[in-house]
């Protein structure tokens, strides 16, 4: 059974799963033929989720949240049914998870180095703005969020 699988112990302590973990530290286990995470394996047991596959967008509830932080905790009452977003929220809020920012952001374009030469070239010899967008292939609005200070501020 999936509960022989994991220490149980107080009520208030952590139930570690004892079985393979992923690479995030989360207990991985194969159930009915279908590999699951021990976590939401234990919520949907215990009646807390519908399914114990993750939701299948990304802002409905049914994300099954560690509030002890503990990655292989299978204990039910140390769990919150919520949206990705407040897991991602309550990471950063913990220091759990740093915000990517500036040239680490998934999403960024630009080096350190270009985000130097725009700050530098920006208003001289009729630098502009859509000029240096063309030139980085960005947006006007990227070239104007550096020049505020609202992106790559670290740079």
């Amino acid at each position: 059974s999936f509960w022989n699988r994991v220490g149980i112990r107080g009520a208030d302590d952590c139930w570690p799963f004892l079985g393979a973990t992923n690479a995030r530290g989360y207990g991985n286990i194969t159930w009915n033929g279908h590999a699951y995470l021990s976590h939401r394996l234990a919520a949907w047991l215990c009646g807390l989720i519908s399914s114990p596959t993750a939701p299948q967008y990304r802002n409905e509830s049914g994300f099954v949240l560690h509030r002890c932080d503990n990655p292989i905790c299978c204990n039910p009452s140390h769990f919150e049914i919520d949206t990705l977003a407040k897991n991602q929220r309550d990471a950063y809020a913990r220091n759990l998870r740093a915000p990517s920012c500036g040239s680490q952001h998934v999403n960024s374009k630009l080096t350190p180095q270009q985000v130097q030469d725009i700050r530098q070239r920006y208003g001289h010899n009729n630098c502009t703005q859509p000029l240096l967008a063309k030139e980085y292939g960005v947006s006007q609005t990227c070239i104007g969020l550096i020049m505020r200070g609202k992106t790559y501020r670290w740079i």
